[in-house]
């Protein structure tokens, strides 16, 4: 044995080291496995949030917002969850790079593997269940700092300036053909009159419960005339 064992082993004895039972390694791996699976999935959740987001903006409202079209997708940017999705992308790396496997793999393979599940599992999050538009909808309703910082991509916040023509809200009776009342997101009563040349999508009906987006002009404090109707969640 050389010099250098002898000195291990004597300072072993010295400081009566012993060796740590098993199974505090298997708890820390299964801790650290643990931190890595919950930080790609709240990575997951908010790549949900932030696909919600994309896909239920009004892309073409640059004009009625008086922003041009880059303006718009970068002030749309749900920069909040940009940073979460970053961050626990970042604690999962570092969690796997600790595990007893994590040495074996480069960088680039552990943060793709990162990226990719978290896509995958905020695809189903999103289109399976729905989780995009409940967490942000949750989170603007009883989080006011929340609704602040995302203000502007907020589609309540945008659909509710009849001054630059646009409304929306929920019908609450229908008059005639040429008009219906509703109700906005504010509690505000507003008479809509149809424009003679009205867009509406293909089938779409106007019905008492229904939510809808308008783009037109405002004629008076509770008179908005109508030259689009949308639905409200887009489809």
């Amino acid at each position: 044995m050389g010099d250098l064992g002898k000195k291990v082993l004597e300072r072993i004895k010295a400081e009566k080291i012993e060796p740590k039972p098993r199974w505090q390694f298997l708890l820390r791996d299964c801790l650290i496995w643990t931190a890595f699976s919950i930080s790609v999935i709240v990575g997951a959740l908010s790549f949900g949030v932030i696909l919600f987001v994309f896909l239920s903006n009004d892309w073409d409202l640059y004009k009625y917002l008086q922003v041009n079209p880059f303006q718009h997708f970068i002030f749309s940017l749900p920069y909040l969850w940009v940073i979460v999705l970053l961050v626990f992308l970042a604690l999962a790396y570092y969690n796997y790079k600790h595990t007893k496997s994590g040495y074996r793999w480069e960088a680039y393979y552990v943060w793709g593997l990162s990226i990719l599940a978290s896509v995958i599992l905020g695809l189903l999050f999103h289109f399976a269940f729905g989780l995009g538009e409940k967490i942000d909808r949750a989170l603007s309703g009883n989080l006011p700092v929340y609704a602040r910082i995302h203000a502007y991509c907020n589609r309540k916040n945008v659909w509710s300036q009849p001054e630059k023509g646009l409304l929306a809200g929920e019908v609450k009776k229908i008059e005639d053909d040429d008009g219906f009342e509703l109700e906005d997101f504010k509690g505000l009563a507003w008479y809509v009159e149809k424009d003679e040349k009205l867009l509406m999508p293909v089938g779409f009906v106007v019905v008492v419960g229904r939510k809808v987006k308008l783009i037109g002009e405002k004629r008076d404090e509770k008179l908005f005339r109508a030259w689009e109707i949308r639905t409200w969640d887009n489809r």
